[in-house]
This record gives C-alpha cells, structure tokens and sequence, in this order.
C-alpha cells in the first residue's frame, strides 16, 4: 500500500468495495472482524487500507450481527463512510454476503474483499478491476490452481445467477464462475492470498507483525542496530 493511492476505477466508472465481515467464524472460534491486531481490530485494519482506494465502501454483515455494539473500535472504523449492508438470507455463506452488497451497491463493479485478507495488494486489486472491463467476474487462480473467490471482482450482472444458485441450495460461489462470463488471474510466487482461518492462522500473524516491527526497531536503532538491521 504504498505510494499514491489512486482511486481504483473500471474504464474510469467509480467502483465498489464489499468487505464481507460477516459469518460465525466457527474456526476461529470468534467473529473474525473483531479480532484485535496492534492499533485496532482485523476490521480495522482492511477498512483502513481499503477505504482509501474506492468510492463507496460497503460492510456485509450477517443479521442481527452484534459486533459493532460489542467492539467500540469495528464501530468506529466505519466514520470515514463505509456503509452496513446486512444478509437478506441468513446462513448462506459468503454468497449472501456477496448477494448483498452488489444489490446495494451504487456503481456496477464492485471488488469482494473478506475481512479475514489482512494485507491488501493494491495493485492485484488494480489488476482485476481493470480486466472487469471485458468480463462479468475476474478472480484470481493460486499456481495449484486455487480460486480466490472472496478477494475477486463481481459486476451486478451475476446477481441473477446468484438468485438461482442460492434457491438451488448452493453456497458455493465457485458455481457461478461456469454460470457467467468470468476471467481469471493467475498468480505469481507459491503461494495465494494470506487469510486467516484458524485461530492458528491468527497467532500467527500476530508474530509475523511482532517480528516485523522488531526489525524495523533493529533497523532504525542506534549505530549497534544499523549493523545488525545491515549485516554490517
């Protein structure tokens, strides 16, 4: 994120954000938005680096969900102007969510991010918007061939599709990519996109961010630092 944060636009139309915070987060063992980070929650800190780069920002959450009146912080994170979009459909997985921030969306393309991607890359964003100009999804494809159905790009165009795949009883988004005019992103180095599952996954990061930071001390320390952060 960093540089000059453009506005991400789709053949120079305004674009969405849907940032899906909803869900029991039954692997984590808690509602994922809320889990408190260095300077905030998980929330927060998508939010943070999101809001910048779209026009409207919209949170789908699952109803009745409590999180904002529990955790003061995820309330406040939403002042800059993101919007609270709760699930018509109750406990139909991120495709509700989905679902509904597109039909209340203001603008036709909107980029889906969940809230569990603590690290935004911007210019992958970039990258899938702009190919939504010719397709009605664009989602990225991990080397082993992976989709990354919940950090990718919907037109309101699907939201047919959507419908009948809900009344179907599918959860799944991977469905609709067959269902609809979808390009997909190949994506480099070995591994996808970082999210965070378990509470495994979670502790985890947490010590990557503490190691982070402890380096960066290392780094920017006195002359016995810039050796150590140097190797000189």
């Amino acid at each position: 994120m960093k540089g000059m944060k453009r506005k991400i636009r789709c053949g120079g139309k305004p674009v969405t954000v849907i940032v899906l915070a909803g869900g029991r987060g039954s692997r984590m063992g808690a509602d994922k938005a809320g889990l408190p980070l260095p300077g905030g929650t998980l929330l927060e800190r998508v939010l943070g680096q999101v809001e910048p780069l779209f026009d409207e920002v919209l949170v789908s959450v699952s109803p009745g969900q409590t999180i904002w009146a529990e955790d003061k912080r995820a309330g406040s994170a939403l002042s800059a102007g993101a919007r609270v979009v709760e699930d018509e459909l109750p406990g139909q997985g991120p495709m509700a969510g989905v679902l509904a921030g597109l039909r209340a969306a203001r603008n036709e393309v909107c980029a889906v991010v969940a809230c569990d991607i603590p690290d935004i890359d911007a210019p992958l964003l970039r990258k899938l918007v702009r190919a939504a100009a010719e397709a009605e999804i664009v989602v990225p494809v991990t080397p082993k061939g992976d989709f990354e159905p919940l950090f990718a790009v919907y037109r309101n165009a699907v939201i047919l599709e959507i419908e009948k795949l809900l009344r179907a009883g599918q959860r799944s988004l991977i469905p609709l990519f067959g269902r609809a005019r979808t390009a997909r992103l190949r994506l480099g180095g070995a591994n996808g996109i970082r999210n965070l599952n378990t509470r495994g996954d979670y502790e985890s990061y947490l010590q990557s961010l503490s190691l982070g930071t402890k380096s960066k001390r290392v780094i920017s320390g006195g002359r016995t630092g810039r050796r150590r952060g140097t190797g000189r």
